[in-house]
């Protein structure tokens, strides 16, 4: 089985990383190709950023301070993003997640979430809020199979659609 386990964003992963970023391009997704662009025009300007974000320097207005991981197997290979926040986000909570369009539906939403979990247990949070959009069933399913509880339903303006918010108990977590 591929051992899997989340790294702070480094040089080494950089091809990895641009493979990744491509892969939302080719599979139609310009949205997450456009937050990751940085990252190929210059790697370490982006990696300085993420590093930047976590600290909470020089955030943009009404930006809070995350941590940034990224989902790597035993191969070097970047299949995933999580970012961790202490403070929650109304649409984004505490945790968010992506998974490259190449490695969806095997498993590895479960295993960033569980991961990302893991490391916010760590960061001394007590729970975690994690939200998805209402259609995405793959995404509730990761959450609800990671223990999280349904709060309650949103409506985010902005893309005229339903936010699902879940609350997990990081006690329990490890």
């Amino acid at each position: 089985m591929t051992k899997l386990f989340l790294d702070q964003p480094k040089i080494k992963y950089q091809q990895s990383f641009y493979k990744y970023v491509e892969s939302y391009l080719t599979d139609g997704e310009p949205s997450y190709y456009k937050k990751y662009r940085l990252a190929l025009d210059d790697f370490d300007q982006y990696i300085n950023i993420l590093e930047k974000e976590s600290q909470g320097i020089d955030l943009p207005k009404d930006c809070l301070a995350q941590s940034t991981f990224w989902l790597v197997d035993d191969k070097s290979n970047v299949l995933g993003v999580t970012r961790i926040r202490r403070q929650a986000l109304e649409f984004g909570g505490n945790i968010g997640y992506d998974i490259s369009p190449s490695y969806r539906n095997k498993g590895y939403g479960s295993s960033i979430l569980k991961l990302a979990l893991i490391k916010a247990s760590e960061m001394n949070l007590g729970k975690a809020i994690v939200t998805c959009e209402a259609e995405n069933i793959a995404s509730k399913k990761i959450i609800e199979k990671n223990r999280g509880k349904f709060i309650k339903s949103l409506y985010l303006e902005e893309t005229k659609s339903q936010i699902l918010k879940y609350e997990i108990n990081l006690e329990t977590v490890n």
